[in-house]
């Protein structure tokens, strides 16, 4: 009985001593294997552009038990240009994960882009003198316009501040045609195209479906906007 409990009084004994470490690990280099995690990934995704990463939290330095150590890291959830990406760091000793160190990443990518050169008001239309290209942190989207040409004579449909970056989706065709409004009615009909007068019910942009009254026959049609004199019906 006195064996017994003197093996167990060792036991206890050995395991309340303090535990000693063979190997320190920097958390600077656990931070620099995260840097590259997030570097890979922006990679696979095709991002070439100037970006910078910051981490909001810094890894402590770790000391580990003698044996094989490894760190390993990766991204759990999507990468955000707007928000923090979370990092994921793991440290292995003798292939067993012994420390998981978790990072939230801001991710800045830069690209050149159309800004406002002043505010641009709702359906005033906008012309190349309205823009100018410069590096900008974007939010991930593809959709920032870089030539101007492709926003020449649209129209804002929202509010745009000075300097902001402008996407083709804040503009639209300008009015072309208003109620009350005589235009050309072009009938195409079975690819044989005729020609009447008509006058606009709806007012509606290029592109846009509004209704048009033939003067002849006085019959309401659908027309499609093709400029601020013409529109064509369909049948």
């Amino acid at each position: 009985m006195r064996k017994i409990f003197f093996v167990a009084a060792l036991i206890l004994a050995m395991s309340l001593m303090p535990r000693t470490f063979a190997y320190t690990i920097a958390g600077v280099d656990i931070e620099q294997i995260a840097l590259e995690a997030v570097e890979q990934a922006l990679a696979e995704r095709g991002e070439t552009r100037r970006h910078e990463i910051f981490f909001t939290n810094h890894a402590p330095d770790l000391k580990l038990p003698e044996g094989v150590v490894d760190v390993k890291a990766h991204i759990p959830a999507q990468i955000s240009y707007i928000s923090l990406t979370p990092v994921r760091a793991v440290v292995y000793v003798n292939g067993r994960a012994h420390r998981t160190i978790s990072f939230t990443a801001n991710i800045k990518v830069y690209d050149n882009v159309l800004v406002a050169n002043h505010d641009l008001r709702i359906e005033v239309p906008v012309s190349a003198a309205d823009f100018r290209t410069t590096e900008v942190a974007i939010d991930g989207r593809n959709e920032y316009v870089k030539d101007a040409a492709e926003l020449e004579g649209l129209v804002p449909h929202r509010f745009i501040r000075a300097g902001m970056p402008v996407t083709k989706g804040y503009f639209q065709q300008p009015v072309a045609v208003n109620s009350g409004q005589h235009v050309n009615i072009i009938l195409n009909v079975r690819g044989v195209k005729v020609s009447a007068k008509g006058i606009v019910m709806t007012r509606g942009r290029i592109g846009s479906l509004v209704k048009v009254k033939n003067e002849t026959s006085e019959k309401i049609l659908t027309a499609r906007v093709i400029d601020a004199h013409t529109v064509e019906v369909t049948m």
